[in-house]
């Protein structure tokens, strides 16, 4: 689960993920299957204690203060599934995308896309200094195939990310592809957003976000599954393109 608000009870978003995940690996072992790729997330890398680059090496905190559900919801399942992994023998790769752009499949999109679909709308007046590892859902899916096929990968955490941009950039780029709709593009003061955080859980629910920046390498996905990444403009646009065509803006 990746609600854009935190639940009042963390176990909420914990649970299912970890109980989800070990169900999945155990199901796995039973049916004889022993790779695995499993998709976890860059909030399992985000060291927020960390500054400058985060690579594969680095953990999230569950215990930070800062740490969001969601965040402990991540890195426990991924921490999980290494410890089954390593207690039962399977040869397991993550793949850890960062903000998932790109076209989806059907109407039944995340968060991620939720975000853009929000910017489209124009309804807020400004957006947030939110920072963002971000990745086309396209390459996501050609990194889990490649790991599949590339045994070399075993025991690895590849970060699945193009670049960084934060959402005044994305707000920005929409306004340039689409001049005649109403989009926001200045970026809110901080007293602003903790008095709109009042109403809206949303909003609320980054606060702790705002102004920090954690950017990601992907040198390992480029070295050891030469990955090219889809720029992060190029997902971002195609990620409107979509919504616009589907009439979901």
């Amino acid at each position: 689960p990746f609600p854009v608000a935190q639940p009042k009870d963390p176990q909420v978003l914990i649970r299912p993920a970890v109980e989800g995940t070990l169900r999945a690996l155990r199901a796995a072992k039973a049916a004889g299957v022993s790779r695995v790729v499993l998709t976890s997330s860059t909030v399992a890398v985000t060291d927020t204690s960390k500054s400058g680059l985060q690579n594969e090496a680095d953990w999230c905190d569950p215990n930070a203060p800062d740490t969001s559900a969601y965040g402990q919801s991540k890195t426990l399942a991924e921490q999980a599934a290494w410890e089954f992994a390593a207690a039962n023998g399977l040869h397991l790769t993550t793949i850890n995308p960062g903000f998932v752009m790109g076209p989806p499949l059907d109407r039944h999109y995340g968060s991620s896309i939720g975000v853009i679909a929000r910017i489209l709308r124009g309804k807020d007046p400004m957006v947030p200094m939110l920072d963002f590892p971000v990745v086309d859902v396209r390459d996501v899916a050609e990194m889990h195939l490649r790991a599949l096929e590339r045994p070399n990968v075993t025991g690895m955490r590849i970060l699945a990310v193009a670049g960084n941009m934060t959402m005044a950039a994305m707000a920005t780029e929409l306004k340039r592809a689409y001049p005649k709709r109403r989009i926001a593009t200045r970026v809110a003061p901080m007293v602003v957003l903790r008095l709109l955080a009042l109403f809206d859980p949303q909003i609320k629910a980054i606060l702790p976000a705002v102004g920090k920046a954690h950017p990601m390498s992907n040198a390992r996905a480029r070295e050891v599954l030469d990955m090219r990444f889809i720029s992060p403009e190029g997902a971002l646009r195609a990620s409107a393109e979509w919504l616009l065509q589907k009439g979901e803006v």
